[in-house]
């Protein structure tokens, strides 16, 4: 209150209640070296996270602070700080649909960048050979004039040009110029087919992704006949998206959900941002992170059961006598047999190791079963 601020500027204090934070400390006057100094640091712009413990005050309508509280106000952070920077620390992200882009070279490209999978290009191999072939043929001409000039220097000339090129350099001639054109041809020569090389590289886009690229341009009908014929050069077309480790089994998985239920595959796998891309074309879009993880899981599955159901058969066909031992022998290496080959299957199938890491994983295996099947026997002679 206006009043008590008076009393209290007229003792001589920093504003600190009788039920402040150091209630039972006496009142700082501002003549005092220690009043000033505070005073000071609320004044100074330089120091803005400075807090004055005196003047926290606690009135009767104020909510009675904890230590934590005091904690936070000593180090600059409180509550409602907090939340204003948990507020501030999302940034809202913009978001267009491709209605947004009009038909068109627009839309397509809207497309293409929808999902990583429809970025599919011309490779132009032929072109690429073509010019390729061409510089190759300017070298092998300019390889057989030099061959040319060093015979006729052999033949007509001093042979110590052919010897010291520093004699060559000082004497007028067509080598010097022959050589620059190679030089310059070679490296031309080089750059092309090198890039080619990276060009090559790059993986064909599979069918589904490419249908459904072609799905798109016919049916909204964004380029004319005549531009938008390249699609169909499926082994000229380049996928520029990174090739994933379970590809070809994503687009299996997510076409069996779709058949299952396409709504629901929709509400699960397809995140806010697809849904607004999206906008009013009839176009799925489905988030490759979901979908691994829904992958992830099918395989941990897979691996549990390839593990844990051979030892289960293995030990429900345990012989117990001496004349069960060759009859169910062979169903017990026919399990072994069976499940091997299956955990090769997936291995090969389901990743991308080489053969020498199937090989091994599968000989791993086999040998974890054959382990098993042994100390089954040898617990069985025992009793």
């Amino acid at each position: 209150m206006p009043g008590q601020e008076g009393e209290n500027a007229a003792n001589g204090s920093s504003g600190t209640t009788a039920e402040g934070l150091r209630g039972t400390a006496e009142p700082n006057s501002p003549n005092s070296e220690e009043g000033q100094q505070h005073s000071v640091d609320r004044e100074n712009p330089f120091y803005p996270n400075v807090v004055d413990v005196e003047s926290v005050t606690t009135g009767p309508s104020e909510e009675r602070t904890t230590f934590g509280d005091r904690l936070r106000l000593l180090v600059g952070l409180d509550r409602k700080s907090d939340r204003q920077w948990s507020d501030d620390y999302e940034v809202e992200q913009i978001v267009k649909s491709l209605d947004h882009y009009i038909v068109g070279y627009p839309k397509v490209a809207s497309f293409a960048n929808a999902d990583p999978n429809f970025l599919i290009y011309r490779k132009f191999g032929w072109l690429h050979n073509r010019l390729l072939l061409y510089l190759q043929d300017e070298l092998v001409a300019l390889e057989y004039k030099l061959d040319k000039l060093d015979q006729n220097t052999f033949v007509h000339d001093d042979e110590v040009k052919l010897k010291s090129r520093r004699e060559d350099f000082n004497s007028p001639g067509l080598r010097r110029d022959v050589i620059k054109q190679i030089a310059e041809k070679l490296r031309e020569y080089d750059e092309h087919l090198l890039r080619f090389q990276k060009i090559q590289a790059i993986r064909r886009p599979t069918v589904r992704n490419q249908t459904s690229l072609y799905n798109f341009i016919y049916h909204t009908r964004s380029l004319v006949e005549s531009e938008a014929k390249w699609i169909r050069e499926g082994a000229d077309l380049a996928a520029v998206a990174r090739e994933e480790e379970h590809g070809w089994f994503n687009g299996f998985l997510e076409d069996t959900l779709n058949k299952i239920s396409r709504r629901a595959t929709q509400a699960i796998f397809r995140t806010r941002d697809q849904r607004i891309v999206s906008g009013q074309e009839k176009v799925s879009l489905i988030s490759p992170r979901r979908l691994d993880i829904f992958l992830r899981i099918v395989l941990t599955i897979v691996a549990i059961i390839l593990l844990l159901v051979p030892v289960v058969i293995l030990f429900e066909l345990q012989p117990a006598n001496a004349t069960e031992v060759r009859r169910k022998g062979w169903f017990q290496i026919l399990t072994i047999f069976l499940f091997t080959l299956l955990f090769s299957a997936s291995c090969s199938i389901f990743t991308k190791a080489r053969r020498q890491e199937v090989f091994t994983a599968t000989a791993a295996y086999c040998a974890v079963l054959v382990v098993f099947l042994g100390s089954t026997l040898n617990t069985e002679r025992a009793k």
